[in-house]
């Protein structure tokens, strides 16, 4: 008991679920290959919720979360990341980390694996937390990776987003959070400006930000954004930004005539077009003859 207390006591994260804790039990096994019954396992966790070391978080299924004794409120962020290994903050949550906008969400956004994707990744850390333990870990029936539901954390609404291409994150070490890297963001403000804003936020985001950080936009993009994608970054870069770069040359192939190629996904069809894009502007202050004051 003493060894695992002080596994707790250097814990880096704010919270342990009850699989990180059944390592740490394991981990004070003698043998190789030995892993504790349930039941010693089960004695240790009243062990340590006896002596207070330990306390069932409130925000998720009992028994399946704990805080930690001594340690200091703990940000929605750096709970969700610690109970999730493979979420991350994106969209507004990232804009506003990276300081991009001047809002402040009352929602965390954080993208995670859909549930397939999420079950094989957790499969594959299993085997490589408890090597040749694994199975027997399994047989015992003791506590695995799984995904922990939760909507509130900290009492801040969390939207989860599911999506399969995870795209690419940082780990920061000193808030032991992921977010989403800054070319990552611009990317998610036009696959899903109804979760960074809105799109005039992101058109407003995109006139302010984009000279700033346009290698890492356009390396992205390049990298992992869709055709209609890369023509809405187009579009904004070169016409609204008025920015150059080769890259953003070459996107003008991925061009195209159709009804359904709008520069806002979720709106309405307008007839004020890019020709050069071959896109729908429908976004009232790009559109001809409105009055954008200082924007």
């Amino acid at each position: 008991m003493r060894a695992i207390q002080e596994k707790l006591a250097g814990w880096e994260r704010p919270v342990i679920t009850d699989y990180e804790l059944s390592l740490l039990v394991t981990s004070q096994s003698g043998k190789q290959r030995a892993v504790p019954s349930h039941e010693l396992f089960q004695a240790v966790i009243n062990g340590l919720s006896l002596f207070g070391l330990i306390l069932a978080d409130k925000d998720f299924k009992p028994g399946c979360v704990y805080r930690l004794f001594g340690r200091t409120k703990a940000t929605a962020a750096e709970i969700a990341c610690a109970v999730d290994p493979f979420a991350y903050i994106s969209h507004l949550s990232a804009m506003e980390y990276h300081g991009l906008t001047d809002r402040f969400s009352k929602i965390l956004y954080l993208t995670t694996p859909p549930d397939r994707e999420w079950k094989a990744q957790a499969q594959a850390k299993m085997a490589s937390d408890l090597r040749e333990r694994v199975d027997t870990h399994k047989a015992l029936k003791l506590p695995t990776l799984r995904r922990s539901a939760f909507d509130r954390l900290e009492g801040t609404r969390v939207e989860l987003m599911r999506r399969s291409s995870r795209g690419a994150f940082k780990n920061v070490k000193s808030q032991q959070i992921r977010v989403a890297t800054v070319g990552r963001v611009f990317l998610e403000m036009l696959r899903e400006p109804e979760c960074c804003g809105g799109i005039q936020h992101v058109v407003d985001t995109y006139q302010s930000q984009a000279e700033r950080f346009l290698p890492l936009i356009v390396q992205e993009l390049e990298r992992h954004g869709t055709a209609i994608e890369k023509v809405r970054a187009g579009y904004l870069l070169d016409e609204v930004c008025h920015l150059k770069h080769a890259t953003i040359d070459g996107w003008e192939r991925h061009a195209q005539r159709g009804g359904s190629r709008r520069l806002d996904p979720n709106g309405e069809y307008a007839p004020s077009y890019s020709e050069k894009w071959m896109l729908s502007i429908n976004v009232a202050s790009l559109m001809p003859g409105t009055y954008q004051g200082d924007q």
